[in-house]
């Protein structure tokens, strides 16, 4: 399972994955992010992990292009998981995105938020 959900006057949007990703979700999400990235401004996200069972074929080849076309309008991602590989992937990749990106332990949500909240 893969959602998005974003409040309208919110420039935080959370991610959830739970399960495996299929290719009808990794397209609903694309198409409801993009078009509040079309919106203008900046978004936070935060991605909470509660278990990663991979993804379909298809899902898998659209993560890639959609990550990279995205990221110059997300300024923060706060990755919510207890699986240390996933924790491990993003702390390298914090070191060249130019986003910022702080890992949370799941009994951690609320930090995670409060972080992106007060993120300037």
């Amino acid at each position: 399972m893969l959602t998005y959900e974003k409040k309208p006057d919110s420039g935080i949007a959370e991610i959830i994955v739970d399960g495996k990703i299929t290719d009808e979700e990794m397209n609903a999400v694309m198409t409801a992010m993009k078009a509040d990235l079309d919106k203008g401004g900046r978004l936070k996200l935060l991605e909470d992990i509660r278990s990663f069972e991979g993804m379909e074929p298809a899902a898998f080849f659209k993560d890639p292009r959609f990550g990279i076309s995205m990221m110059k309008g997300v300024s923060h991602v706060a990755l919510v998981t207890d699986a240390t590989w996933l924790r491990a992937v993003a702390e390298t990749f914090g070191f060249v995105s130019p986003v910022q990106i702080k890992v949370f332990e799941r009994a951690r949500i609320g930090e995670a938020r409060t972080w992106l909240e007060t993120a300037a």
